[in-house]
C-alpha cells in the first residue's frame, strides 16, 4: 500500500497533502493553514520538500470514464454463470462458440488489468508496456482462434468436458 502510494501519487503531484485533503473536504481551511509550514521563499520550499498527495493523478492518456468497462466486465462474469451450464446442457457449436468468446474475453480483461497494474511506464519505460499489451492481444486472439478451430474440427468444448467427467478411475 505504501509503495503504491509512493509510486502513484507522490512523484508526480505538486499539491501538498493537506491541500489535497482540503479538496476531499476532510479538513477545513483554517486547519490546513495551521498545518502547512510558513516559509519565506516558496522557491526554497519547492526545492527542499517533496509534496505528497492523497488524490489520484490525472493523466491525459488515462482520461475518460472507466465505469462502462467495469460494468461490462461484471456483466460478463455474471453471464458466465448462465452460459457455462447452458452450454453443458445443450452442447452444440453455437453454445461452444459463446463459451469460447466469453471465457477468452474474461481472461483477456483480467490479464489486461494485471499488465496495466504491474508493467507501468514509470518502472519499465514506454516501450515495454506497449509490447506487453500487444503480446496480450496476440495471445488472446490465438487462444480464441484455437478454441474456434477445436470447436469446428473436433468434438467441442462442452463434449470434451463431458468426456473428462465421464472418465472412471481404474480400480
Amino acid at each position: 500500500m505504501a509503495l503504491n502510494f509512493v509510486l502513484r501519487s507522490s512523484c508526480r503531484s505538486s499539491a501538498p497533502l493537506f491541500v489535497s485533503l482540503l479538496n476531499y473536504g476532510r479538513l477545513s481551511a483554517p486547519v490546513v493553514r495551521s498545518l502547512v509550514p510558513k516559509v519565506s521563499t516558496p522557491a526554497l520550499l519547492g526545492r527542499t520538500l517533496r509534496h505528497f498527495t492523497a488524490t489520484p493523478v490525472r493523466r491525459a492518456a488515462a482520461g475518460g470514464n472507466h465505469t462502462t468497462l467495469w460494468t461490462a466486465e461484471k456483466a460478463l462474469s455474471l453471464a458466465l454463470l448462465g452460459v457455462l451450464p447452458v452450454g453443458m446442457m445443450y452442447p452444440s457449436q453455437a453454445t461452444d462458440a459463446v463459451i469460447a468468446v466469453c471465457v477468452v474475453m474474461h481472461f483477456h480483461w483480467g490479464l489486461e488489468a494485471i499488465v496495466t497494474d504491474y508493467v507501468r511506464p514509470i518502472l519499465f519505460g514506454h516501450t515495454v508496456p506497449k509490447v506487453c499489451h500487444a503480446l496480450l492481444l496476440v495471445v488472446s486472439a490465438a487462444t480464441l482462434g484455437g478454441l474456434f478451430c477445436f470447436i469446428h474440427n473436433d468434438i467441442g468444448i462442452a463434449n470434451t468436458i463431458r468426456k473428462i467427467w465421464a472418465t472412471k478411475p481404474k480400480a
